[in-house]
């Protein structure tokens, strides 16, 4: 879920004791930028933005099966 993204930011940015700032330089965005991030709002965020903040605090988006059939599975269906 992506409001998890920011929580999951914010909680590893203050483990390490970093403010907004901080993790904004080292990650070359603006403060604001961590903010939004932070915020959930992923108006104007591409995901480089994202994964660029993750790779800094050592984490990385994942996906997940949510349970929708693959297409091997429907195919499998339309046989039997």
């Amino acid at each position: 879920m992506l409001a998890a993204i920011g929580e999951t930011i914010r909680s590893a940015r203050k483990a390490r004791g970093w403010s907004q700032q901080q993790l904004a330089d080292l990650c070359h965005l603006d403060r604001t930028t961590i903010g939004a991030l932070e915020r959930n709002d992923f108006n104007d965020l591409g995901i480089r933005k994202v994964e660029r903040v993750l790779m800094v605090l050592g984490k990385t988006l994942t996906t997940k099966d949510v349970g929708l059939p693959t297409l091997d599975d429907l195919k499998a269906q339309q046989r039997g």
